[in-house]
């Protein structure tokens, strides 16, 4: 019986790799070389790392090749792949078919399609494997690559193996779920789901996982949150690469209360948090940002006080803010200190934010040390500065007083006192009505503050007297703005008008705004408006030039005012001479002051 011939196969080159063409053999039978030519051939070495042809996803495509077709070389595979690809085809030729399918599996764990696809080749063209689900699984989990990974490739693949009667396993399932965590489908992903409840299979941790990443990618927060407190009622781990994309996404779509609340379900859970420095300095940003107190303060003294992060100063600054507004003092005295640290420049309102904070704690002799901290370190302690102490101090009528004491304790330490402090505290007294006590910081400002009272003071106080209906007070006080050889401003004149109008002193009323006038200063609208009504009431000639003056430096006049001056006036022209009372019979008398004023108040109101 003449010997069998021998087939140059794969296996005979495994087995017998010292073994020649030109060895003598014996001639094969008819049957053997039929065989042989109905085996495909060996491809020679490719020119490109995998000898394939992809085929975008269509719905409506049918015809496009198989992902087993290896007829035309892939030009898209880029020069970085292609050496790669060739020296892995040499290396993995001869490797045993267990190890061919281990190799598979650990490519598509990777990612690294072209891999992949290479040792697909290997395995159906020289090894005669037919498709399998082991090999569509590697193809899937592939796809998690960000740039050989699509939705409809995934699709694709699942319905090819379902024409090809392949049947989808549980490891396809996961292989799916995982490339669509990253090239998200919504729909797709819920067939998956309710494919897998049908089969019974097990969803694995790791499904779980990037079931939730798959629906973060989707914008679905609200369902991937509520999956998340699924799987922690079901002790299900929650991978901290999970932990960190979830917080990631929510950060960058705004969403930082949920961002902070997953912070802190987190530590609840792990009773850990290890993050990267980028992620703690990104939420430390965004929480303060929005001023959230509580995952600010936990942030700042879990990783800014030991040192494992250094936030820049404009993060600093927000916490400031954060804990301006809801009075954390401690953590504001912080920040202080580690912008002190870096030599920082600190203004007037990073100490306003800072008086801010020790007031809402109600520590109320902190936040007046902290001013004449910016008074001895050159800052200017203005109105503005000493604001946020008047809505505290007028909430008790004892806290003036009392804040008057803590200035003289300062003053008694040799410590500089700034007059705007101490105005604060007759501005709180006056709001109260008790004028008395105001007069009382008063008498004493002078032992109290070197520099003394400053206009702001008398503007303040005089705002009292009219509210006490106090004319000679105001009066004196004018007196003492004198002899103190302290300038009036606009406000000073404008109360002292106010004071002789409550008064029904029309005429001094005047005479202040004469001198108002003089000094390049006007009342304010209301002001103007009770001088007006006055001037009319009284059919005083001067209410014209008034008009004109009130005209020319009010945004808004009054219409009404207006044209009430304008038509007593021209009913005075007809007159007698005087405004209102004029008769058709004595035009001739009219045709003096009062016609001119008529004249001057035509020109004002028409032109």
């Amino acid at each position: 019986m003449p010997p069998r011939p021998i087939v140059n196969d794969a296996l005979w080159r495994c087995l017998c790799p010292s073994y020649s063409l030109k060895t003598p053999t014996a001639k094969p039978t008819r049957r053997a070389i039929a065989s042989i030519a109905c085996q495909p051939p060996c491809p020679a070495p490719p020119r490109s790392s995998c000898q394939r042809q992809l085929r975008a996803y269509s719905a409506a495509t049918n015809t496009s090749p198989s992902f087993f077709s290896f007829g035309a070389s892939r030009s898209q595979t880029s020069p970085e792949i292609r050496p790669r690809a060739r020296s892995a085809k040499y290396s993995v030729v001869d490797l045993p078919t267990v190890e061919l399918y281990e190799k598979l599996r650990r490519d598509g764990a990777a990612g690294r399609y072209d891999e992949v696809m290479s040792v697909i080749r290997i395995l159906i063209k020289d090894r005669r494997e037919r498709p399998n689900s082991a090999m569509y699984a590697a193809i899937l989990h592939s796809f998690t690559s960000s740039t050989e990974g699509t939705a409809g490739k995934v699709r694709r693949v699942l319905e090819e193996m379902k024409a090809d009667g392949v049947e989808i396993d549980s490891r396809c399932c996961h292989c799916t779920l995982e490339a669509l965590a990253v090239h998200p489908d919504y729909l797709l992903r819920a067939e998956i789901l309710d494919y897998m409840k049908e089969r019974w299979f097990v969803l694995s941790d790791s499904g779980h996982n990037f079931v939730v990443a798959g629906m973060l990618r989707d914008r679905l927060f609200e369902q991937a949150l509520e999956k998340m407190d699924e799987m922690i009622k079901k002790r299900i781990k929650i991978e901290d690469w999970l932990w960190d994309k979830t917080i990631w996404l929510l950060l960058d779509f705004g969403e930082v209360e949920e961002a902070c609340q997953v912070l802190m379900t987190r530590k609840a859970v792990e009773g850990r948090l290890k993050m990267s420095d980028a992620l703690w300095l990104q939420l430390l940003d965004h929480a303060s940002r929005y001023q959230l107190a509580g995952p600010t303060e936990f942030i700042w003294n879990t990783q800014v006080v030991p040192g494992y992060i250094k936030p820049p100063t404009g993060a600093c600054l927000n916490v400031l803010s954060t804990a301006a507004r809801h009075g954390k003092a401690k953590l504001a005295t912080d920040v202080f200190r580690v912008l002190t640290e870096r030599n920082a420049v600190l203004q007037s309102d990073h100490y306003e934010m800072l008086i801010e904070t020790y007031l809402f704690a109600n520590d109320l002799e902190a936040a007046l040390s902290l001013l004449l901290i910016m008074q001895e370190s050159g800052l200017k302690v203005e109105a503005g500065t000493v604001w946020p102490f008047f809505p505290y101090l007028r909430k008790d009528e004892k806290l003036p007083l009392e804040a008057f004491k803590l200035l003289q304790k300062f003053e008694a330490s040799t410590r500089t006192v700034p007059t705007a402090a101490v105005n604060v505290c007759i501005q709180a007294s006056i709001h109260q009505d008790r004028l008395s006590d105001a007069i009382e910081i008063y008498k004493a400002l002078h032992t109290v503050s070197k520099a003394g009272p400053n206009t702001n003071t008398f503007n303040i106080l005089l705002r009292g007297c009219h509210r006490a209906r106090r004319k000679e007070l105001a009066m004196f006080l004018a007196q003492e703005m004198t002899e103190l050889k302290l300038h009036p401003d606009a406000l000073t004149y404008d109360r002292l008008m106010l004071v002789c109008g409550v008064e029904g002193d029309y005429e001094d009323a005047m005479a202040y705004y004469e001198e108002c006038v003089l000094d390049g200063f006007y009342p304010r609208k209301g002001t103007y408006d009770y001088l007006l009504n006055q001037a009319i009431a009284r059919r005083d000639s001067r209410a014209v030039p008034l008009l004109k003056d009130y005209l020319k430096n009010i945004p808004n006049p009054s219409a009404f005012l207006t044209r009430l001056v304008k038509q007593t006036f021209e009913v005075g022209a007809k007159g007698e001479g005087e405004p209102g009372e004029g008769e058709k019979g004595k035009e001739e008398q009219g045709k003096g002051g009062e016609a001119g004023a008529v004249g001057v108040v035509r020109h004002v109101v028409v032109g």
